[in-house]
């Protein structure tokens, strides 16, 4: 009889001691065990990627745009594989347009298609670089870009108006260039191969 009670305390002392004690300690020996993003399956992981992505946009919207480039990049470097990564890569570019950086901001959207080219944003993020690398005259960028568009995003609503600039570009801005009738030539052949694809 003794020793029953004896099992039943130390079994109710492991549980009330021990077993909310490992749920502490448990994350911090994995944690430190490897430093790659979490995976979806990991609640507490994915607590951690909300609250960075929270924290990033307050910074955000109370127009410390520094301080939320700087969250957004933390974000994406832990958990942009998962999930809200081209979100967090629009933030940055964004923050850096609000903040009149022209050419950070269109290397942000730029980055954006590079690093999620599968994103919904993708073909409207270089839309916009090509758009910021016309507004500081950047014209042989521009054209890169729209370029991509045509190559990478063939079906994309932006497709149109991107072989449109280019014409108008390539005819406005080097009229008797010969680089330009070869440009043109260029994406005359790039437009009736995925024209035939």
């Amino acid at each position: 009889m003794k020793s029953e009670k004896l099992k039943v305390k130390s079994r109710n002392w492991f549980c009330i001691f021990l077993l909310p004690i490992s749920y502490f300690l448990l994350p911090v020996f994995t944690g430190c065990a490897s430093n790659r993003a979490v995976r979806t399956g990991d609640y507490w992981g994915n607590q951690a990627a909300v609250q960075q992505f929270q924290r990033a946009e307050k910074y955000y919207y109370d127009g410390k745009y520094n301080e939320a480039i700087a969250e957004y990049q933390y974000y994406i470097d832990q958990f942009g594989d998962i999930y809200y990564g081209d979100e967090a890569q629009k933030k940055i570019a964004e923050a850096f347009t609000r903040m009149n950086q022209w050419n950070e901001a269109a290397e942000g959207y730029e980055e954006l298609t590079d690093r999620f080219p599968k994103s919904q944003y993708a073909s409207w993020a270089l839309e916009e670089s090509a758009k910021i690398y016309e507004q500081i005259s950047a014209f042989k960028e521009a054209i890169r870009v729209y370029q991509r568009i045509i190559e990478q995003y063939w079906t994309s609503p932006q497709r149109p108006a991107a072989v449109k600039k280019i014409k108008e570009i390539l005819t406005a801005k080097f009229p008797e260039n010969r680089w330009a009738k070869k440009k043109n030539n260029e994406i005359d052949k790039i437009i009736s191969r995925k024209q035939r694809e």
